[in-house]
């Protein structure tokens, strides 16, 4: 039986200090070795803690009173040359552990939100930028990513979407048609049932399993994870609830994911790709918006 073991990091930051929170990060990974994790998913932009510039940077990121503050905010942006990225790489061959890292990156254009995979051997195997950006908050700072991607984990195949990406069936749903069994969202916001219900619909919709790491705080928290599987050998409904963390915990919790029944449930079941009727997808592919959706 293959079982991959995720460490879901459910724990606070130093706000905006990147230096601290590389510390912080790697006494995490250890104490998620020692729980015998394969895998350690962090919550969304940990380097920053995902942490406003200034009061009220969230609902008014270009305040023009705090240009001082916004802009060393995007100057922390860091490259895979920073002391951050090489921190990471280490610890991960040293401890022979996969990890999900998270944090602003420097492009030639704006930065980005950004999360990396790294095997056991400290290599970068996926680089994945926020495609779902909230334009609407802080984000509207960025650059979006372009595209989805997946890797290959011990034999398993991984795809990573960021936060407000789940709240999108595309984003699961490429990454399912690429491949991905297992899909690793890094995330920062309040959750409540809706999001939770959400994020376990995208494993059944999608037959892969889903696992999000959050950000401790009252009506926040609740990392989690799902599996695809919702009806047993017989028929008969089965929670797949993996694992729902409260909303306060500071803990590294692990989701464990059966690989083998996954696999045999979706060579057996009819959502994933098994039955899609694409040639009536194609307004999925308009840009055009119209109302009640236009926003400024």
């Amino acid at each position: 039986m293959s079982i991959l073991k995720v460490a879901l990091v459910q724990q606070k930051t130093i706000p905006n200090d990147i230096h601290s929170n590389i510390q912080l990060g790697l006494k995490y990974i250890r104490e998620a070795h020692k729980k015998g994790a394969d895998i350690v998913l962090f919550p969304e932009m940990w380097s920053n803690g995902y942490a406003e510039p200034f009061d009220g940077a969230f609902d008014n990121p270009f305040d023009a009173d705090f240009e001082k503050e916004r802009a060393k905010w995007l100057d922390d942006a860091i490259d895979r040359d920073s002391e951050y990225i090489k921190a990471f790489l280490a610890i991960a061959k040293e401890l022979h552990i996969g990890v999900v890292c998270t944090y602003l990156s420097k492009t030639a254009d704006k930065p980005q939100n950004t999360a990396i995979v790294i095997d056991r051997n400290g290599d970068i195997i996926l680089e994945y930028a926020k495609v779902h950006t909230c334009d609407f908050s802080l984000e509207g700072l960025l650059q979006s990513g372009s595209e989805f991607k997946i890797c290959e984990f011990d034999g398993i195949k991984l795809g990573v979407m960021i936060c407000y990406d789940r709240e999108f069936p595309e984003s699961a749903r490429i990454l399912m048609l690429k491949g991905a069994e297992i899909i690793l969202t890094p995330n920062a916001c309040d959750i409540n049932p809706a999001r939770l219900n959400q994020f376990s619909t995208r494993a059944f919709e999608n037959m892969t399993g889903v696992a999000m790491s959050n950000y401790p705080n009252t009506g926040w928290g609740a990392s989690c994870a799902f599996s695809p599987i919702v009806f047993d050998q017989n028929g008969a409904y089965v929670d797949n609830a993996i694992v729902i963390a409260d909303d306060t915990s500071e803990e590294i919790i692990i989701a464990e994911f059966n690989i083998d029944s996954i696999r045999a449930y979706r060579k057996s079941e009819t959502w994933g790709n098994a039955y899609r009727k694409v040639n009536t997808y194609g307004d999925l592919l308009s840009d055009e918006v119209k109302e009640p959706f236009i926003r400024k």
